[in-house]
């Protein structure tokens, strides 16, 4: 099968809280509308290593008072030649991957059209990707890199969505998070 972008227009390929609709339309500020594509990417596995400042959400750990991480964790794509990721490609604009290179200020939007195996796109198709200096390079204890709950629950909310399926291939092609690093977290009002 093979798709043709309009003109003007980009893929964007999501595999974490972008396999969630209403993720992707907080960002855009509106509903989507456009087409959804499930895609499948050669050469890539998903990985628990993006790293983000954290300036707002706690958690409460068995001792007592607030614990602010330092980071919180994100799923990320890395290089793997033994495996291929699948996710969602939306159609959107030039303002629109504005929207989504704020959003996603520690990773590298990079072209991916080439390591598509299915569908095949006509036109820019675009991932982000953990840049260099925001991911997790060694273990680090919640404190300093934790995993918020309410994360994992949007993946799996666009997961569900996606069917069993769609989950598999997800399983297959993702790390497990490291347990230790997965908080109940809550945002400071």
């Amino acid at each position: 099968m093979t798709f043709a972008l309009p003109s003007g227009m980009s893929g964007l390929f999501g595999y974490g809280s972008l396999l969630l609709r209403s993720s992707m339309e907080r960002t855009l500020g509106r509903p989507y509308t456009g087409a959804t594509i499930v895609a499948t990417v050669n050469g890539w596995r998903r990985t628990w290593d993006s790293i983000y400042p954290n300036q707002r959400f706690y958690f409460e750990p068995r001792s007592g008072g607030r614990c602010y991480p330092a980071h919180i964790i994100y799923l990320n794509i890395r290089r793997d030649p033994a495996s291929a990721v699948n996710g969602l490609i939306y159609l959107v604009g030039p303002d629109d991957l504005a929207r989504f290179d704020e959003r996603e200020a520690v990773y590298d939007r990079i072209r991916i059209d080439d390591d598509l195996r299915q569908p095949t796109v006509t036109g820019p198709v675009y991932a982000y990707v953990g840049k260099a200096g925001c991911l997790l390079v060694e273990p680090a204890p919640p404190s300093q890199a934790a995993i918020r709950a309410s994360y994992i629950a949007i993946v799996d909310e666009g997961l569900r969505d996606l069917g069993p399926t769609f989950r598999e291939q997800y399983d297959r092609s993702t790390d497990a998070p490291p347990a230790g690093n997965i908080v109940e977290d809550r945002i400071e009002a």
